[in-house]
């Protein structure tokens, strides 16, 4: 079943919320389980628009723009993934998400990753796509910019401004060989329409140094962790052609959190979910139904929905 309504009509789907102080973002549309998308560093909620649309006709969901992205706030400081899995797990009282099945890519793989290794009973089901594992992971290109620290104040302006001026809309083409496997994707009308609107609006550019400042918090995924003997069943998955986070990385990963489904998804990079959007929603599509135990578990709610914004 597919909604039978606009692309745009998405937008005013979203809703603001104080977590921790800080304004969130969040889109929020349909019912039952609910599924949370977060993003990968550099993006915005509206990274997931494919997924949304498809999983919002029988599912709850849920998409923030993390902090330092899309409409959520700007910092002016790091951004750790200590904090990230704080506010996650705030965010979810408020969202009355005991239960949620969590989805991520790249640094919202491992926001949704980290969270379910201290939180394991509160998770349904984890999609890991492109988990980060911080600096190490990178390739050179990145990995020079990630662990270049100037020591003068002049030496840090200039830093600042490279690593800014690197996320700015009109530039984005330049990265496409790091993101994607051939050229960049045709996006969504709601992901082109985001861009469109950074290009006129620096307050919505975003927050690449800071995230900067704080990526090697993620490193503690570069090396195997300790999996909960009782933790949720796990996809896995991983552009073949991602030039950002090495396939090597995948093996890693997967070699201590022994996911109950391994996805290479040819003819990817770092981007599945628009690069492959039919093939991701079917991936996941067939997991939630291979894992149809998470309905008679307790993970459907009944819940009250948040207001959208007026159109």
């Amino acid at each position: 079943m597919q909604n039978n309504y606009p692309e745009e009509c998405l937008e005013k789907y979203q809703v603001q919320f104080m977590v921790r102080g800080r304004a969130w973002n969040v889109f929020e549309m349909g019912s039952n389980t609910p599924i949370v998308f977060l993003h990968n560093g550099g993006g915005s909620l509206w990274n997931w628009a494919h997924q949304l649309r498809h999983f919002s006709s029988k599912y709850r969901a849920i998409a923030p723009d993390l902090p330092g992205f899309g409409r959520s706030h700007r910092p002016s400081e790091p951004l750790i993934l200590d904090a990230y899995v704080q506010d996650l797990a705030e965010l979810l009282k408020i969202l009355d998400c005991p239960r949620p099945i969590l989805v991520g890519n790249c640094i919202g793989a491992s926001i949704a990753l980290e969270f379910t290794l201290r939180h394991p009973q509160k998770v349904a089901a984890l999609a890991l796509f492109n988990v980060c594992g911080g600096i190490p992971m990178l390739n050179p290109q990145l990995k020079f910019w990630a662990a270049l620290r100037p020591r003068s104040v002049l030496g840090r302006a200039f830093y600042r401004y490279m690593v800014d001026a690197a996320g700015h809309p009109s530039l984005q083409r330049l990265g496409a060989r790091l993101l994607y496997a051939n050229s960049q994707p045709a996006f969504h009308p709601m992901l082109r329409h985001f861009i469109l609107q950074q290009r006129v609006d620096p307050q919505l550019r975003t927050s690449l140094y800071w995230l900067m400042m704080g990526l090697d918090s993620f490193n503690i995924f570069s090396q195997p962790r300790k999996k909960p003997a009782c933790f949720p069943p796990v996809l896995l998955g991983w552009g073949a052609q991602n030039r950002t986070l090495a396939v090597k990385w995948s093996r890693v990963i997967a070699e201590w959190l022994a996911p109950e489904k391994f996805l290479l998804i040819e003819n990817t990079g770092h981007m599945p979910m628009y690069e492959q959007p039919g093939l991701v929603n079917e991936a996941l599509e067939a997991f939630f139904t291979q894992n149809g135990e998470l309905e008679t578990a307790g993970v459907i709610q009944n819940h009250v929905p948040h207001f959208p914004l007026s159109s």
